[in-house]
């Protein structure tokens, strides 16, 4: 990041007319890899916010590991809603994945779109590196590409009717990358889920109920960065 930055057209308007700051405000910037530093404004012109970069920060790797999420996906707004929560819980990658049953398919013009949500929900959560965001994948070509990652991490898929393998230790820090592969409405065929588990894939189911796409896929995903689950004492109210 340059010690003097000029904001492009989106952040600038949303700097001026959405927070409505002035030149001699503070503000905090991130490069969406990682790095995030403190700025002042030095000038504002129609289209354009200039800044003075100061105290840069690197975020130090996740706790528990790197994860992406191959997901079919969701109808309608509920696309937009996954991808939000996913990149709050700081899932590194999503791969939206064409199965047999997949119904929604968004074209690059909507992944594009998709991508801007990434950004605004970055700047909600104060998370400075970006998720990224894959168009459609088939799941035979998924397999494929994952096979030589899987041999430093974990393969999961979700499948309801079938035995979970979640334990109480299940999450391990050195374990790094992991992959979820979460099916469209319907589920995985049965030739999929095969051929995952013939892939190495491990299962994660929720007890009783069918879960919808986005609700999987931020269930799991959290189960999976959260790391074992602590306890806190907290002081008597007084």
């Amino acid at each position: 990041m340059p010690d003097s930055i000029a904001l492009d057209d989106s952040e600038a308007h949303h700097l001026q007319h959405v927070l409505r700051l002035k030149p001699g405000d503070q503000v905090c910037l991130f490069d969406g890899c990682g790095t995030e530093a403190d700025a002042v404004i030095t000038r504002i012109s129609r289209r354009e916010v200039f800044c003075a970069v100061s105290d840069r920060r690197k975020s130090p790797p996740a706790a528990f590991g790197r994860l992406t999420v191959l997901a079919s996906p969701p109808k309608a707004d509920r696309l937009k809603w996954m991808i939000e929560k996913l990149t709050e819980i700081g899932v590194e990658r999503l791969i939206l994945l064409q199965t047999e049953r997949t119904i929604v398919t968004p074209g690059e013009s909507r992944i594009e779109k998709l991508r801007s949500s990434v950004v605004s929900a970055c700047k909600q959560c104060r998370r400075n590196d970006l998720m990224q965001l894959s168009p459609l994948q088939t799941m035979t070509s998924v397999l494929a590409d994952l096979h030589s990652e899987r041999l430093q991490g974990e393969l999961w898929i979700a499948h309801p009717g079938t035995e979970p393998e979640f334990q109480s230790n299940v999450v391990s820090p050195t374990v790094q990358p992991r992959f979820l592969l979460i099916g469209p409405e319907g589920g995985f065929t049965n030739d999929e889920f095969q051929a995952a588990i013939k892939a190495g894939a491990r299962v994660a189911a929720w007890p009783n109920t069918v879960l919808r796409i986005e609700t999987a896929a931020i269930v799991f995903a959290a189960r999976l960065l959260a790391g074992p689950l602590k306890t806190t004492s907290l002081p008597p109210a007084e």
